[in-house]
């Protein structure tokens, strides 16, 4: 590995790099330790209500665009391939064939969504005409498939990848058009972020809502 990642222990809210007023500082299995920001009730707010703020031009978005985005999503991951590997094998302990290993996963579940819905196959829409001749009359009935609003996802200690900031949970919140507040795990908090540094690059490149120059 080449890439050397150093974190910058930030909130990703928004579009932009949020510090906090108290700090935690890692415990790596190897490596060197780092300072990052604790959350509070008052972030977790603003997260929530960004989202929410989000939330209507993000569910308008086409089935093509956010296919686009989570590819974009995978394809910068796969960018930071290394830095990602590294920081991951020193806060976890992993060995590096796992994390490679997962890492493919995590862009596999993104590409796999994005796949799922162009097809549009999960819409699964109907539509029922009225019947005013019978007795009781019976309306006009349509069903499709809407977004509810924006998910929470809290990543899981023991696949800081595919399970995580950009796991599948994630992806499949953002292939439905919700937008995500993810509350990363603390065992691999540098992980998280290099992944966060990725998708913040892919909101910017498919002008999301939330795309800021941060």
């Amino acid at each position: 590995m080449t890439q050397d990642f150093t974190p910058h222990g930030k909130h990703l809210i928004a579009g932009e790099w949020v510090a906090g007023a108290a700090s935690f500082r890692s415990e790596p299995a190897s490596g060197p330790a780092h300072e990052f920001a604790m959350g509070t009730p008052g972030l977790v707010d603003q997260a929530c209500e960004a989202a929410a703020a989000a939330f209507p031009a993000y569910a308008a978005t086409t089935r093509a665009e956010r296919a686009a985005f989570l590819n974009a999503i995978a394809d910068e991951i796969e960018a930071r391939a290394a830095a990602i590997t590294q920081i991951g094998t020193q806060e976890t302990g992993l060995p590096e064939a796992r994390l490679n290993g997962e890492r493919g996963r995590t862009t596999g579940q993104l590409r796999l969504f994005a796949e799922h819905i162009l097809k549009g196959d999960y819409l699964d829409r109907r539509h029922d005409k009225a019947l005013p001749e019978r007795t009781p009359p019976r309306p006009e009935l349509r069903m499709i498939q809407r977004p509810i609003g924006p998910v929470a996802v809290f990543g899981a200690s023991n696949f800081p990848l595919a399970f995580s900031t950009a796991g599948g949970d994630t992806a499949a919140a953002l292939a439905a058009g919700c937008p995500v507040v993810v509350k990363g795990h603390s065992a691999h908090p540098g992980t998280g972020e290099i992944v966060a540094e990725a998708v913040l690059a892919a909101i910017q490149s498919c002008n999301m809502p939330g795309a800021s120059s941060a």
